[in-house]
């Protein structure tokens, strides 16, 4: 239990300072609107600024650091995430509406994932090609590319920071981190961690604040030479136009849609998508929100879902089998209620759900679905990021794969089947980065390649080995002896 407001603070250089201007804004217990969580610094290019001076200034050393001896700092972060779990899951709950199983589960993902990317300082990869040339000895290395930026969401307030900073830290990167300001408390116990595992003083810093004050200046400076980003398309796509001369790796927006075919057991199926429709209240880039069903099962499909649904719990993020809360804040809240309104008009109502109480009560929405939905229409082709799920019917196999590629969105993309045949076509004509046959498109492994196509996902993927290619560079060496 939080019984007191927390006072976050910027972390710049090893230590914890407010904003110049002294300026905060409040985080709310999206479950409780009254009660304000703490507050978080309202920062300045000239925050910005230092952080990034403490970053360049701290490379040379961190560089220099042999990769096993960066790995065991991440290893000593991992076990501390893990000593502190309650704690975590229980503050992420409460900032975020994350129901406290995923909560749980997301910090366990978070320690795996420095456990993962630490173990890569006794192995990370290089290259002894032989030389075409005689009496040459050619090799390939790794090198970092130097300070880099860190613009995270709030919905995985500890899991995509993690997947963000291990991979830059060990490949010997310095870090200045924006994280969403309604989800600085869990950033900031990250820093703390860190801070605790012995990582040196300015390889990792924070600054809290809007985009406009603190991520266009971040973006920006010339010192800076890689941006990674999580968020929406817009204001990924507005960083990729900003961030002249740099790295850029963005991970953004999706459509997913799930396709049942007439061979798929409908019971899993529709669970499958209940839950990576409404989990969460939907707020994952993974989440369903288009189900493509053939018409042969179509309105059997449809009865399925409606059960799968009304069996999933909503309310209280701290009862154990709750499987979605409140949505974030105030603003997303309006936002998916005005898009649920739209979505009535866009389909015919299966499911009637929305606000489920006054506002003051918590950020409570209930699920939505509507069948009859044209894909060309605004609730099948936007991203909502709430509980709204549109059901398109799809004469065949064929048709069902056209309406799931029909968006400007490459994420993830599901299939419900027994086929062996329509599992490797789906699985090769998808345009996405990531295919689930028979399994939920919300979860992902952090071991594997994790990123989108399209206008999901620009430059190299996230997480597994290939989490590396971003927070790197290759430098080839020939040598001849004489």
């Amino acid at each position: 239990m939080i019984e007191s407001q927390i006072e976050s603070q910027n972390f710049i250089g090893g230590e914890w300072a407010p904003a110049d201007s002294g300026e905060t804004s409040e985080i709310i217990n999206p479950s409780k609107p009254s009660e304000v969580l703490g507050t978080t610094p309202s920062s300045s290019a000239d925050e910005v600024s230092r952080a990034v001076e403490a970053a360049a200034g701290a490379l040379p050393e961190w560089k220099s650091m042999l990769p096993s001896g960066r790995g065991a700092i991440m290893m000593k972060a991992a076990d501390i995430i893990e000593e502190k779990t309650d704690e975590l899951a229980s503050l992420m709950a409460r900032e975020t509406g994350k129901p406290m199983g995923e909560s749980l589960m997301e910090v366990a993902r978070a320690a795996a994932i420095f456990r993962f990317y630490g173990s890569e300082g006794w192995r990370l990869d290089g290259t002894i090609p032989p030389s075409t040339r005689p009496g040459i000895q050619i090799s390939s290395v790794r090198e970092p590319l130097g300070v880099v930026a860190l613009i995270t969401p709030w919905n995985f307030p500890l899991a995509i920071p993690s997947w963000k900073m291990a991979p830059a830290l060990i490949c010997g990167n310095t870090i200045v981190i924006k994280p969403a300001s309604n989800a600085a408390l869990n950033a900031a116990s990250l820093m703390q961690v860190l801070s605790e595992a012995g990582l040196p003083e300015g390889v990792v810093n924070m600054v809290t604040g809007s985009g406009g004050a603190v991520g266009d200046p971040l973006v920006t400076d010339p010192r800076v030479k890689g941006v990674s980003f999580t968020g929406s398309t817009s204001v990924g796509l507005g960083i990729q136009e900003r961030a002249v001369g740099k790295k850029v790796q963005l991970e953004m927006g999706g459509k997913n849609p799930y396709v049942v075919m007439e061979d798929a057991d409908l019971t899993d199926a529709a669970q499958k998508v209940a839950f990576s429709a409404f989990g969460y209240a939907g707020q994952k880039c993974t989440a369903t929100s288009r189900a493509v069903v053939v018409e042969s099962v179509y309105d059997e499909f449809i009865e399925e879902l409606k059960s799968a649904t009304e069996a999933t719990k909503f309310g209280d993020v701290f009862d154990d089998d709750t499987a979605a809360g409140p949505v974030v804040n105030k603003s997303q809240y309006n936002d998916i209620l005005a898009a649920i309104e739209t979505a009535k008009k866009d389909g015919r109502v299966i499911v009637d759900g929305g606000a489920t109480g006054l506002e003051e009560d918590g950020y409570f929405i209930s699920p939505v679905i509507v069948a009859d939905v044209d894909n060309a229409s605004e609730t099948a082709q936007e991203e909502i990021f709430g509980p709204v799920l549109a059901v398109i019917k799809a004469r065949d196999f064929d048709h069902a794969v056209e309406i799931a590629n029909d968006t400007r969105y490459g994420l993830t993309a599901g299939i419900a089947t027994r086929s062996l045949r329509y599992t490797q076509e789906f699985s090769e004509r998808s345009e996405v980065g990531i295919v689930n046959v028979n399994t939920p498109t919300a979860g992902v492994e952090f071991h594997v390649p994790f990123g989108g196509v399209k206008e999901s996902g620009v430059g190299p993927k996230e997480q597994g080995t290939a989490g590396l290619d971003f927070y790197s560079t290759w430098k080839t060496v020939a040598i001849r002896a004489v």
